[in-house]
């Protein structure tokens, strides 16, 4: 199950095209549901016991990805991470 990747996409849609007000609050409310399989994607890359910390990039840097296939960046968002 890939619920993680399909929010990310969501989120991602969500930052495109729907007027958050506030997306850092939440994606630090809800970064946790987020990125829920990311510690086995990074355990996957030898990374034994990842951190939250390692966790919360990884899914920022996924996110900063699917956004980069629309042409954008998180940089396009101020407010986010």
């Amino acid at each position: 199950m890939q619920t993680g990747t399909q929010v990310r996409h969501l989120f991602a849609t969500f930052l495109l095209f729907g007027p958050l007000a506030q997306p850092d609050v939440l994606w630090n409310d809800f970064w946790h549901l987020i990125c829920d399989n990311l510690e086995h994607h990074l355990q996957a890359m030898g990374i034994q016991n990842p951190t939250d910390e390692d966790i919360y990039d990884y899914g920022l840097f996924l996110l900063d990805q699917n956004l980069g296939d629309s042409g954008h960046s998180l940089e396009d968002f101020l407010s986010m991470p």
